[in-house]
């Protein structure tokens, strides 16, 4: 309350006692201007505070309803933050899958040069050095942090254990709902196979074929009279473009055609434009996917990489086309990164951030350390169409937990955001309209309490009020 006020209260409440007896109007008319007194003091000390609520005496109920919804406003922008932070994490992994992505396109490019056989032995080890940096790097990729946490080297991702490589590869846990490890059973009931055809004919006119396999597709001349070892050599040198490879059997005088991929997306088809050339397949053939029983759930892969979803754990893994039966057991464990997203602590999303490395990068054919100089599918030692099929799995792996990743962010975190946003703004404003003062409405009321404690004091002067001092400083006062 203003010093003006409690003077003019305090020398208010002193008439009827210090200067004789007044009359009931005059009495009324000085309980008015204390009324008016302590409104001018309340409508002063809500329009510098621009509070509404000062004191528990003000609104008892609000009071208590302010405080609620304030602790739910805190909390509310608390997690708005986390999720900000959250989001910061994923976008920096996404732009290192991206940039590993970018990569591999290069080195597929690379290879390509190599396998199209037009590059002198110079070219071609020239490519090797650009290749083996680019696998060196993807690797110095892969150990990107945020926060002093890395991020896709293993160390924020679920992880398996027990599991083994002999029968399985390129386990990766998409998502696991629990902080308790999972164990998961496989039992391959039927294995995958790859797409296979056979000739068995000879060529006896001039022949033209468009081999399309799981790759892409090719067109093949074969000269009157060509023989089978001509005719796998012409398939072998267009399989880096159709993925389909033939071997000659000189023994049963035939060439056999097969893809390295396996399941029903696996296929190959022969058209013939020119001349004839028949197999036993009826020139179109595909493979089949391998089927197991997960956790006693039967699946169907694709290929021989099952999906599978047990309740607790969404994961995907590769099995090795020879397995078959019962396979070795295994364990989901880690916590992967785990945000809280609410305003409650339980309202949290997780997600295990894929590992990336040169290791476990790659398929069937191998993974990308096998295309380093030396090893098994460089491209010095002639190794092309291997190397292309291990980076174009590598590629589709990398694409992949890049697609996981833009998942989490646009599904989980986006949406949260989105949720924080519309709360803070609803909570804002509830909390505003409870505990603000309304600058004009409380201005209007401050300037209607004056008027009428001016209008007050001149009634009580008109009414003869003797004391002309204290009336002077009651004037004053209300004036100031």
């Amino acid at each position: 309350m203003c010093p003006q006020s409690v003077a003019v209260m305090n020398s208010i409440s002193s008439l009827g006692s210090g200067f004789g007896s007044l009359s009931p109007s005059q009495i009324r008319a000085i309980n008015r201007l204390h009324s008016l007194s302590k409104a001018i003091a309340t409508n002063s000390q809500r329009l510098s505070t621009f509070k509404r609520i000062n004191s528990a005496s003000d609104d008892p109920a609000g009071l208590i309803a302010s405080s609620i919804l304030q602790r739910e406003l805190t909390a509310a922008e608390t997690a708005s933050k986390n999720v900000t932070r959250a989001t910061a994490v994923v976008n920096t992994a996404d732009s290192s899958l991206g940039e590993i992505v970018d990569q591999l396109q290069a080195a597929r490019t690379l290879i390509l040069q190599s396998a199209g056989g037009g590059l002198s032995s110079a070219e071609v080890a020239a490519n090797q050095v650009e290749v083996d940096v680019i696998i060196r790097n993807i690797n110095s990729l892969g150990q990107v942090e945020f926060g002093g946490k890395r991020l896709l080297d293993g160390t924020s991702s679920f992880r398996t254990e027990g599991v083994d490589p002999a029968e399985f590869s390129n386990v990766t846990v998409l998502s696991k709902s629990t902080d308790s490890d999972v164990t998961v059973n496989v039992e391959v009931t039927s294995q995958a196979t790859q797409a296979t055809d056979t000739f068995s004919g000879t060529i006896s006119s001039d022949t033209t074929l468009t081999v399309t396999g799981p790759d892409g597709s090719a067109v093949i001349t074969l000269a009157n009279g060509a023989s089978n070892a001509d005719i796998a050599d012409a398939f072998n040198a267009v399989a880096y473009l159709t993925g389909v490879d033939a071997v000659e059997d000189v023994g049963n005088g035939e060439v056999d055609f097969s893809t390295a991929d396996y399941g029903s997306a696996a296929t190959i088809e022969i058209t013939v434009s020119e001349g004839t050339f028949n197999t036993d397949g009826g020139n179109s053939v595909a493979g089949t996917d391998a089927v197991a029983d997960v956790n006693g759930e039967s699946v169907t892969a694709d290929g021989t990489t099952f999906q599978v979803s047990t309740g607790a754990a969404q994961l995907e893994f590769t099995v090795d086309p020879s397995a078959s039966g019962t396979l070795t057991t295994f364990q989901v464990t880690g916590k992967g990164l785990e945000f809280a997203v609410g305003s409650n602590v339980s309202n949290t999303l997780r997600i295990g951030m894929p590992a990336i490395n040169s290791a476990r990068l790659g398929g069937p054919a191998g993974s990308l350390n096998d295309i380093l100089s030396g090893n098994s599918a460089d491209l010095i030692g002639g190794n092309s169409v291997t190397a292309l099929r291990i980076v174009d799995d590598a590629i589709d792996q990398a694409l992949m937990a890049r697609a996981r990743v833009g998942a989490f962010a646009k599904n989980g975190l986006q949406p949260a955001g989105r949720l924080l946003d519309s709360q803070i703004t609803n909570l804002s404003s509830v909390l505003s309209s409870i505990q603000d003062t309304d600058i004009a409405v409380e201005t209007a009321r401050l300037t209607n309490n004056q008027l009428m404690q001016q209008a007050t004091l001149q009634a009580l002067s008109i009414s003869g009020l003797q004391q002309e001092s204290v009336l002077s400083l009651l004037q004053s006062t209300a004036f100031n």
